[in-house]
């Protein structure tokens, strides 16, 4: 593959940072941080939808610009550059969409991608289970068929945005006496229909993101159901791979190792020459290769998608090698600052300050490094831990056996 950019692309690029010069000034962060969640501005993204830019890559049809998906994977990395509030229609336009492409009918596509693009709609991610995590199969929500309609019994939990989404994207099994694995559908649940219940869980640091969601006899037409029932197993593996492959992430990261770097740049002249310090650039060199590698390696997943590939396994690296970079990068961080480093102030969000980034992204700011720390230690278990990644990579990728 070609690593170089085309010039129309370079010039995208540019348009995209212009855009995000223009919308993001510090009255928006102002208004953001007095009126909105972190991370979650409704407002931006009918911004960025009124360019056509929530689906890129997408079909004309849907509301899309029928570009490629390297557009579209340079869209994604100059937001989360920028530290861009996404929360709104993230869920919706990276991972739900892209499988309702696959696997939805005429009608799904028609109803849910015109008002993804456009904003209107989003999406929260109604997968984990007080039982279920990475071990996803073990999902115990009931949708039992009765007559066009699904009833839904069950819970979900760590539900992302739950309480200001529009529709759950909800794993249910269908066939209790199927094998876990084959007994499983996937289907659009409304948030506001009767007998779901969203509650809030309050993270470590006192912010208000995750939710637990109960679903109490929740009917919803047979027709919310995506691809074939007793198949969501399958659907909900691609849409893994499409919120594992985000370049965004990556964005992030190289985000973080910038404000790394600006805190070793403001260290005291007497440190400098230590031997101690020295000791942390070397460190700090190998990060930056890490993160350098990781970048690399998402490119890659761009370029295979957009030659009409589906990666797998190629995404499970993506995903681990930037998860542990991050941890590694944090813990330096903190290890660096010494007892200072744990610093943590009540309420900051810790993505909202040097540079105006206000996504939440978690890298360290005027609160100190603690919430970044705390924030990364799911890091490596969220969206697919990494030993169940080890063992994609290792099985799809390297051919190994099970077991």
């Amino acid at each position: 593959m070609d690593f170089r950019f085309t010039p129309e692309q370079e010039a995208f690029r540019a348009e995209v940072r212009a855009f995000l010069d223009e919308t993001l000034t510090p009255a928006f962060w102002a208004h953001h941080a007095a009126h909105r969640e972190p991370g979650w501005s409704p407002e931006f993204s009918m911004a960025a939808a009124a360019r056509g830019w929530l689906g890129i890559a997408w079909p004309k049809q849907y509301g899309g610009q029928g570009r490629g998906t390297i557009e579209q994977m340079i869209y994604m990395e100059e937001m989360a550059r920028a530290g861009a509030p996404q929360e709104h229609h993230r869920r919706a336009v990276q991972q739900v969409g892209p499988s309702i492409m696959l696997f939805g009918s005429e009608q799904q596509k028609a109803e849910y991608l015109p008002g993804i693009t456009a904003a209107r709609i989003s999406f929260a991610m109604g997968l984990s289970e007080p039982d279920a995590g990475s071990d996803l199969a073990n999902v115990q929500t009931r949708a039992v068929r009765d007559g066009d309609e699904y009833v839904i019994t069950g819970q979900k939990r760590f539900t992302s945005g739950a309480h200001y989404s529009d529709y759950l994207w909800t794993v249910a099994r269908t066939d209790p006496d199927a094998p876990k694995h084959r007994g499983i559908s996937m289907i659009i649940v409304p948030l506001d229909a009767p007998g779901v219940t969203v509650r809030p869980l309050i993270d470590p640091m006192g912010r208000y993101h995750f939710n637990e969601v109960y679903l109490e006899g929740v009917r919803v037409p047979a027709s919310n159901r995506v691809g074939e029932e007793n198949r969501g197993w399958y659907v909900n593996a691609a849409t893994m791979d499409f919120e594992r492959s985000g370049i965004a992430r990556i964005a992030s990261l190289r985000r973080l190792l910038d404000r790394v770097l600006e805190a070793m740049r403001a260290a005291p002249a007497w440190r400098c020459g230590t031997p101690a310090h020295h000791r942390a650039r070397a460190q700090l060199a190998e990060l930056a290769v890490a993160v350098e590698t990781v970048t690399l390696l998402a490119y890659r997943v761009g370029w295979l998608q957009a030659a009409g590939k589906v990666p797998n396994y190629e995404v499970s690296m993506v995903k681990n090698l930037a998860a542990e970079t991050h941890q590694r990068l944090i813990n330096f961080a903190v290890n660096y600052h010494g007892l200072a480093g744990l610093f943590a102030m009540q309420g900051t969000d810790p993505g909202s300050s040097a540079g105006g980034g206000g996504g939440g992204d978690d890298d360290g700011a005027d609160g100190g490094w603690g919430p970044a720390y705390v924030a990364a230690i799911p890091a490596t278990i969220a969206q697919g831990s990494s030993e169940i990644n080890r063992n994609v990579i290792a099985t799809r990728g390297l051919g190994l056996p099970l077991g």
